[in-house]
């Protein structure tokens, strides 16, 4: 098996979501093809430090951090082009690698900064580029951006931490004045987090202040918008395969009305076993069918223009909203690495694509990128300088 790519999956991280990241990570390296690809767990610890080991495979491990840590392999990644792997930190040496497959969620992982060191280091790599990653962890630029390409978005407002510290009255009292968001209750989310975290429905205007207080725990921007009183969820994945292909969609079910942390990745797996099973394990629908082909037809049409003018490569998932009242599907967010890569999608799609197969092709869209971007021309001499 020597003529096997070896994938190095990097996960954890300093996010708030390190967790998901590291159940995402378990279940893809138990996925993949190893009859095509070495795993090669990488774990960032939420310190910031990169460590290997096959210890890393199993959960446990991760109850026991930082203490387990001293039984493996400590390295980086140089922004040095031409290393051809990853550095041991302690005596030097290179552990080579052929792909890199970021299986973060949240900041530092998610939202282009990884993203940028793969750059740097000119080494292939699954998932959405730079831009993409940025613009669609920031949920406001992102709605911005697809509402000027015609996909519609709800209103939306972004109250900046400097400013509600500054003057939380006069922030409170602003958001109460504008006219697109009338009568409360209101979402207020962080701008720049998934996974349910820090989101709170405010139900008057006096509770405000503590909803945008809990976003600022994790986050520097808040996006505050309006409440749909009526309305269904629905997601699809999409995937670049010859393009941008869509899953079946799905309707995901919430005892509470909004989707939580806890719903997410808590609910059955997690409450029977003591282990979730990340997204995977959330209530849902899929393909259902008694929705409505009209609808079905324009989250689908919707998501995959977005993935295609966002630039998104590998598998991402885009959450809608249907007003039941005003018959209207609204974007709601992406996700540039879903949770679990929404293979539970894939696997009900016609045609079926297993969770495998799903890995498959995102590490060989990775090296068609990198093929066609390798091909491009960065030296032109020096020319100004010698004037």
């Amino acid at each position: 098996m020597t003529d096997r790519l070896r994938v190095a999956v990097l996960f954890g991280g300093r996010s708030v979501e390190h967790e998901i990241s590291v159940i995402s990570a378990l279940q893809l390296m138990m996925a993949i093809d190893p009859a095509k690809y070495e795993a090669l767990p990488v774990y960032i610890s939420p310190s910031g430090t990169w460590h290997t080991g096959e210890a890393l495979l199993d959960r446990s491990f991760y109850s026991r951090v930082p203490s387990s840590l001293g039984g493996l392999v400590e390295v980086t990644l140089l922004p040095k082009p031409g290393v051809g792997g990853l550095t041991k930190v302690a005596g030097g040496g290179v552990i080579p690698v052929d792909v890199f497959l970021p299986a973060f969620h949240g900041q530092y992982g998610e939202d282009g900064c990884i993203q940028g060191l793969f750059e740097m280091a000119e080494v292939p790599y699954t998932g959405s580029n730079v831009p993409a990653s940025a613009v669609t962890m920031n949920k406001y630029l992102c709605k911005m951006f697809l509402a000027a390409h015609g996909i519609p978005v709800l209103p939306a407002a972004v109250v900046e931490r400097g400013d509600a510290q500054r003057n939380i009255q006069g922030v409170v009292a602003s958001i109460a004045a504008d006219p697109r968001f009338g009568a409360y209750p209101l979402f207020v989310k962080p701008c720049n987090l998934g996974s349910s975290i820090g989101v709170s429905r405010v139900e008057v205007p006096g509770d405000l202040a503590a909803a945008l207080a809990k976003v600022f725990r994790y986050d520097t921007q808040a996006l505050v918008e309006p409440c749909v009183s009526q309305l269904m969820e629905i997601n699809v994945s999409v995937r670049d395969c010859n393009g941008a292909a869509p899953s079946v969609v799905e309707i995901p079910v919430s005892q509470s009305g909004v989707l939580s942390y806890e719903e997410k990745y808590m609910r059955d797996g997690g409450k029977k076993s003591g282990q979730s099973q990340g997204m995977a394990s959330l209530t849902r629908i899929i393909d259902p069918p008694d929705l409505a082909a009209e609808i079905r037809d324009a989250v689908t049409s919707y998501a995959t223009r977005s993935f295609r003018l966002l630039g998104c490569s590998g598998v991402a998932r885009l959450d809608f909203i249907y007003d039941l009242a005003a018959s209207a599907v609204y974007f709601n967010e992406l996700n540039a690495f879903p949770g679990s890569c929404s293979f539970y999608l894939w696997a009900k799609s016609r045609p079926r694509v297993l969770y495998t197969e799903l890995i498959d092709g995102m590490i060989q869209a990775a090296l068609r990128s990198y093929s066609v971007v390798s091909s491009l021309e960065r030296d032109i001499g020096l020319r100004a300088l010698r004037t």
